[in-house]
């Protein structure tokens, strides 16, 4: 049986597809629809290879024998190149084409993608029979990773909670400033069609995507619909691998179930995860249901005295690269002083 792996950027869909490279049986294709680049370790990390290499050369194989007429980067159909065509409910025709030939390469096939999330029925033309594996992740984490960066890098830019939740910039944000800037502009979130602080926009895109994949998911895939969430993996991993599988068909192989306990990191914090301004930021983008959908009731459920969302940019989302010097210098001054500020 094919599998497909569906789940927003920095939600832990690539250390899933790592493990499954420990099945012998399967035959993995890493982000048909991404740019040509290089991708060593790929979003996890976890293996120094370049993850994208055979379905690059694959790719390219499908579009000069039967699509040469199809320039080779629209085969990039969403972020970086064109983040919006990820809300499109549809792929062109070659994109189905282009599933298919790669699950036609053996008996059974993964395919791992984080920009189809409004394209399951073309998952579904391209394969009925398939498993549709839904990786989801805490928004709050998914946001502190994409905000503060691989190794959170960019922590400068934040020395205390309010200029976490207060940043107004440009930054691309893996894709999500451009996303949710199509999502709030459409007005899918009324009243915020001039924007949202930097931490709401992955929020706005995190909703588009669950709602996306679980709405259809359940409808076309039925009992081989597989929601997995990266806290219960890192928790449970050998649990979770055999969820996927039964839903497969087959037993879990132990290379893969050996791979996940060694390899999945299993406690995470999350940046100013108590912070009732997440709550309200889920209430005010109506993510309610899809929280409460997706087990992370608890986030509503914050509480506490803290100050009104900024909702309204204070410098029409200019970049931000004065602000973060100014706090770096203002951090250091405050630790050479002994400084503590409220």
């Amino acid at each position: 049986m094919n599998v497909f792996i569906q789940g927003m950027r920095r939600s832990g869909t690539t250390i899933l597809y790592d493990a499954f490279g420990e099945d012998p049986e399967l035959r993995r294709f890493y982000e048909p629809f991404r740019e040509e680049d290089e991708t060593v370790g790929g979003g996890s990390g976890a293996r120094d290879e370049d993850v994208f290499a055979e379905t690059r050369d694959l790719r390219a194989q499908f579009k000069r024998e039967l699509h040469p007429e199809v320039p080779l980067e629209l085969f990039n159909h969403g972020g970086p190149r064109a983040p919006a065509l990820e809300l499109h409910h549809g792929l062109p025709e070659w994109g189905v084409k282009l599933l298919k030939y790669l699950l036609d390469q053996a008996p059974e096939v993964l395919i791992k993608e984080v920009r189809l999330f409004r394209k399951i029925a073309d998952l579904h033309r391209a394969d009925p029979d398939a498993t549709l594996v839904h990786v989801v992740r805490d928004p709050r984490a998914v946001t502190g990773s994409m905000v503060l960066g691989r190794g959170r890098r960019h922590t400068p830019r934040y020395p205390d909670a309010d200029a976490f939740f207060e940043a107004w910039t440009r930054r691309k944000l893996w894709s999500s400033s451009a996303i949710a800037r199509e999502l709030l502009a459409a007005g899918e979130h009324e009243g915020l069609e001039r924007g949202v602080p930097d931490f709401m926009r992955p929020l706005v895109v995190w909703k588009a995507v669950q709602d996306g994949i679980r709405t259809e998911g359940r409808k076309l895939f039925g009992d081989r619909y597989v929601v997995v969430r990266l806290e219960d993996l890192r928790t449970d991993p050998e649990g979770e691998l055999h969820r996927i599988y039964d839903a497969i068909g087959r037993s879990t192989p132990d290379g893969v179930r050996s791979w996940a306990e060694a390899h999945v990191r299993r406690e995470e914090k999350i940046a100013w995860g108590d912070d009732p301004r997440w709550a309200a930021a889920a209430k005010a983008l109506g993510m309610e249901d899809a929280i409460e959908a997706m087990g992370y009731g608890e986030i509503l459920g914050l509480e506490g005295s803290t100050r009104a969302l900024l909702l309204k940019s204070p410098d029409s989302g200019a970049p931000s690269r004065l602000g973060a010097a100014v706090s770096r210098a203002r951090q250091a001054m405050d630790k050479a002083t002994g400084r503590t500020r409220r």
